[in-house]
């Protein structure tokens, strides 16, 4: 929302400089982003009379305009000739500047006669865009040679505010100088909303009817009649230009000021053009269309809420008015719309069209339904002020506001939550600031919030007053006494170790959406996804049920933008269709490209082993498996069979705890891989949070630097080709026991003297005992009972 500070202070009399005001009004919730001046490139223009207007002598576009600014008679050479004498004229001298341009403007010929700098348009001088008006016709009373920047008001700064989503009370001037006034302690002024009325009633001439109150629970209509022809004021249209809107005409020209001076949102109809005149609200009828103002046709479903008259639709409500009911140059008589529409209707029609406007911007996040008739009021006062409207007696009208809320606040709650002592006189002060009625009974104090305060519902809603107004200062650096106990849910601090320790491993955060498409679900060959009403997307019209869709498409955006090495994880919640819904938490990796960067590294790319690499440090940091019974070493989690498609054939596998699936380890498949648009291997890996923070240690054992060296075996075992790698180290380290100090696979063979469906796998073993050095007697033992374990479990057989 942007702010003219003469706009401000028409309302409150703020006496503080711009940069002061906004590091004021900024320390209190109103968040300003910036301070523009849009007329910082405008110096040295002076108002000037126009003398005599010829034609140009060498060229029958082109014109010569004698003007006096003051000093005396000079020609200026003008592209448009829409001046007579007498006009008063924007003339910018030689030496001064306009917006428009980055030089400052000279003397120079055109077509063989000289221009003494330039008449302006009020695109020019950027109070609007428009450049077709031509030259920019001044009012008759400002004195000749007056710097016109002074004359007009554009020497005003503007305030450019964040509005979150919970305050649509500063998507006005009006609820920002309102705050201000409450920040400073100043008064506050209120606007002019009541006009002059012609005799004739509005009731009489229009009627509105509501068929649908639960979209629309308040509609009002003004009339008026016999509107002329004619211009926005300059200063009017300097603040709408300002504030980010374009002037159109003085009939839309009002309902924008309007809307952004109070907030409500406004429609102007030309009644000639409507079918009674009534106005009926109510829900679309399958496959009914309007024509919306920017020209597209526009289909509705029984959803919509739509503005008709007695025949057909004319403005989808709350969103865009329609082409066959616009006001024109052309307009006399007017029906001028102010409404109150519930917010989620709003939001469906609006998302669902994809058709976003000033008027739904505000209705999504809530207007008040108190200022619907006096935003009309304000907007019809305009219309009659600019065009010489005559405004008929009072509005046709269905429905109303509804009654106000009533909150409650405990003063000794404040305290508790804030840190420091809040007395109920004090809250009291504070709601008298904000202009809310209260009552005071004890401890307690209930608010009766306004209908422009959509965001108080609760008793902490008033306590974040309370220490807003007073100042976030008073909050001390302490942490208040709560009664409930502190600390981060476990589920959350695992999820958080799993991040910490995927980061230390080298892995960079994701956070992709939790949308995917049905090619998405089709990669793993899901079924049971749960279809989202509205997406944000039309492609994208299911909640994810693995984390590696995601990340996959965030591996090929960074390939397109160059990136020639990715590797990543999500930690996340994925959803499954259920009664009820199934949500689980799980941590998802991708690892693609070059495996590592600079002349030191490997010249390789990321493959199956780097994931299970990482899966393996991610389940060691967080203490699964560990040491198991009796001090038997034991993984806890081994390698399960392999896994079809999407995966390559024989790189991959699932990740079991306990002999139960946790997930999933493998690369993918070079066919799949292509179809998302990835290049080179793709190596992934996805696990369920809960089992693993069941199985998780939290105890972390620290052990001393070995002090006596190792003793070193290296055992080769000839083994059928299909026993798993894991199963082998598995229970060659339980055959071990405690003088393993660690196993290594550092060879496989196949071929040679190795029988066919047969392979050689050998392992280097280190034994080791904490107290003393090993001797080779101690160590032959347990590679016999290494030895016959694997022969009788594995039929593996010891290579010499």
């Amino acid at each position: 929302m942007k702010v003219p500070l003469s706009w401000l202070r028409e309302f409150v009399p703020v006496e503080l400089d711009v940069e002061a005001l906004a590091e004021r009004v900024d320390a209190h919730g109103i968040k300003v982003e910036g301070i523009e001046r849009p007329w910082a490139g405008l110096e040295g223009v002076v108002v000037a009379r126009v003398l005599e207007v010829r034609d140009h002598p060498n060229s029958d576009k082109l014109c010569l305009a004698t003007v006096d600014g003051g000093e005396g008679p000079v020609q200026v050479v003008v592209g448009i000739r829409n001046m007579v004498p007498g006009d008063l004229v924007p003339w910018a001298k030689p030496g001064s500047r306009v917006p428009m341009l980055d030089a400052p403007l000279d003397a120079k010929p055109l077509r063989g006669e000289v221009s003494n700098g330039m008449l302006c348009s009020p695109r020019e001088l950027a109070i609007s865009h428009e450049h077709e008006t031509g030259i920019l016709i001044l009012p008759d009373d400002l004195p000749v040679g007056s710097d016109l920047k002074s004359a007009l008001g554009l020497d005003d700064a503007v305030l450019d505010i964040e509005v979150e989503p919970n305050r649509p009370d500063f998507l006005s001037v009006y609820g920002v100088a309102r705050e201000t006034s409450s920040i400073l302690g100043l008064p506050l002024a209120e606007p002019e909303t009541t006009p002059e009325e012609d005799p004739e009633r509005a009731d009489e001439v229009a009627t509105v009817e509501l068929r649908a109150p639960d979209g629309c629970p308040f509609y009002l209509a003004r009339v008026l009649r016999g509107a002329s022809k004619t211009s926005t004021p300059l200063w009017a249209q300097a603040r709408l230009t300002a504030a980010g809107m374009r002037p159109l005409a003085p009939i839309v020209d009002a309902t924008n000021y309007a809307m952004l001076e109070l907030g409500q949102p406004l429609h102007a109809f030309d009644m000639q053009r409507l079918a009674g005149p009534g106005i009926v609200v109510r829900r679309a009828e399958p496959g009914e269309a309007l024509n919306t103002l920017d020209g597209v046709e526009r289909e509705f479903t029984q959803e919509d809420l739509l503005i008709c008259d007695l025949e057909k639709p004319v403005a989808i409500a709350g969103i865009m008015g329609g082409q066959t009911s616009e006001v024109s140059d052309t307009t006399t008589d007017v029906l001028l719309e102010s409404a109150s529409f519930t917010r989620t209707g709003i939001i469906r029609t609006a998302r669902r069209l994809e058709l976003h406007s000033e008027a739904s911007h505000r209705f999504e996040r809530g207007t008040d339904p108190e200022g619907v008739e006096r935003a009309a009021g304000r907007c019809a006062a305009l219309i009659a002020a600019w065009t010489g409207a005559r405004v008929l007696t009072g509005a046709a009208r269905a429905g109303g506001p509804p009654e106000r809320r009533h909150v409650s606040m405990r003063a000794s709650r404040a305290t508790a939550l804030l840190g420091y002592p809040v007395a109920p006189s004090d809250a009291a002060a504070v709601f008298d600031a904000l202009r809310m009625t209260h009552r005071e009974s004890s401890d307690v104090v209930e608010v009766e919030v306004p209908g422009y305060r959509v965001d108080i519902e609760r008793e902490v809603d008033l306590i974040e007053e309370v220490v807003r107004i007073q100042g976030y200062e008073r909050v001390g650096a302490t942490i208040p006494r709560s009664p409930e106990p502190g600390g981060l849910p476990d589920p959350y601090a695992f999820a958080r170790r799993v991040r910490d320790a995927l980061v230390r491993a080298g892995l960079r955060e994701a956070k992709p959406l939790p949308f995917v498409s049905e090619e998405d679900l089709a990669l793993m060959g899901d079924r049971d996804a749960i279809p989202l009403s509205n997406p944000l997307r039309a492609e994208e019209a299911w909640l994810r049920t693995r984390v590696l869709p995601g990340l996959l498409h965030t591996v090929a955006r960074n390939q397109r933008w160059g990136t020639g090495s990715v590797s990543i994880f999500e930690v996340g919640t994925v959803f499954r269709s259920a009664d009820p819904v199934e949500e689980l938490r799980k941590v998802g990796l991708v690892l693609c490209g070059a495996a590592g960067e600079g002349w030191t590294a490997d010249d390789r790319q990321f493959d199956v082993l780097d994931a299970r690499g990482m899966v393996e440090t991610l389940l060691e940091d967080l203490g699964v498996g560990g040491r198991g019974e009796h001090g038997q070493r034991g993984r806890g989690w081994t390698l399960g069979e392999s896994l079809g498609e999407p995966f390559h054939p024989g790189r991959s596998a699932r990740i079991l705890l306990e002999g139960r699936p946790v997930g999933i380890v493998g690369e993918l498949h070079p066919r799949k891989a292509s179809l998302l648009d990835i290049e080179g291997r793709v190596a992934v890996a996805e696990l369920e949070l809960e089992p693993l923070r069941a199985a998780a240690s939290r105890v972390f054992r620290l052990v001393e630097v070995p002090r006596f060296p190792p003793i070193r075996r290296d055992l080769a075992f000839v083994l059928d080709e299909d026993v798993p790698v894991g199963a082998v180290q598995a229970a060659l380290e339980a055959a071990a026991g405690e003088l393993l100090d660690h196993s290594l696979l550092f060879d496989v063979f196949r071929g040679g003297t190795i029988p066919g469906g047969r392979k050689s796998l050998a392992f280097a073993l280190e034994f080791r005992a904490p107290d003393r050095t090993l001797t080779d007697e101690e160590v032959e033992p347990v590679v016999a009972a290494i030895v016959a374990r694997l022969r009788t479990e594995l039929d593996a057989e010891l290579r010499t």
